[in-house]
Parts: C-alpha cells; sequence; structure tokens
C-alpha cells in the first residue's frame, strides 16, 4: 500500500459524502418538478468513479502513488451542475423526468447505504479488536 493512498474507510467516507451530497440535489430536481424553466442537476458520478478508482489504484499499487497532500476527490466531483436533456423539454422549459430522477435516488440510496454499512462493519471489527486487548 502506497503511504500517500487513502485508506478503505477514507474511501468508504468518500463515497457517502458523495453519495449524501447526490440525494440532495437528486431530491432538489423532484422538488422543482413543476418549476418553470428548471433544468434538472446532477453530480459527476463518472468523474467520481474515476477518482475512486485512481485512489484505489494507489493503494494496491506502490508504483500508482497519489502526491502528497493531494486528493483525486476534488471539490469540483461535489458541485452539481446542469444536465443534458435526456428527455424532452418541455413548453414551460424544463427537462423533468421523474422516472430518471426516481431511478436515480434510488440508485443511489443503494450505494451510499454499501458505503455506510461498509464503515459500519469496519467500526465495530475495530472495537472488536480494542476491547480484547483491554
Amino acid at each position: 500500500m502506497s503511504p500517500n493512498a487513502p485508506s478503505s474507510f477514507e474511501l468508504l467516507r468518500h463515497m457517502a459524502v458523495f453519495g449524501e451530497r447526490r440525494q440532495q440535489v437528486l431530491a432538489e430536481n423532484i422538488a422543482n418538478i413543476d418549476t418553470p424553466n428548471y433544468k434538472t442537476r446532477d453530480l459527476d458520478t463518472a468523474g467520481f468513479q474515476a477518482a475512486l478508482r485512481e485512489a484505489v489504484l494507489a493503494a494496491r499499487s506502490p508504483g500508482h502513488a497519489i502526491e502528497p497532500g493531494s486528493t483525486p476527490f476534488t471539490p469540483d466531483l461535489f458541485t452539481a451542475r446542469p444536465t443534458s436533456p435526456q428527455s424532452l423539454t418541455f413548453q414551460d422549459g424544463n427537462n423533468r423526468s421523474v422516472e430518471r430522477e426516481i431511478t436515480e435516488l434510488s440508485k443511489n440510496l443503494l450505494m451510499q447505504n454499501f458505503a455506510v454499512e461498509l464503515m459500519a462493519a469496519q467500526t465495530q471489527l475495530l472495537a472488536a479488536v480494542i476491547s480484547e486487548r483491554a
């Protein structure tokens, strides 16, 4: 493991934070489904997956180190941006799709729950190890 690579717990934390932020954005899209001229927004999921892949690669491969003090999880990954219209644009200028938003919300919730449950399991394992030493 590279000394500058994030730990598995740190990677899971980034996944949970990304999931939380994306839930907020997707919920805002649903809340504004009838707002004229509202354009749906989303986070860069492909960019986040690439950053996660880079961090995992750095953790596994000593030759693929991350610069000290830097992180592949840049703040722009957590910033919502307008999405390209994947459905019709309605007369009121909105590019709504309730089905798409609910689907993305559900997929995101599963990913976030996965990260949180793994973090909880790691914490419980650590607590068990510590209690055995006491």
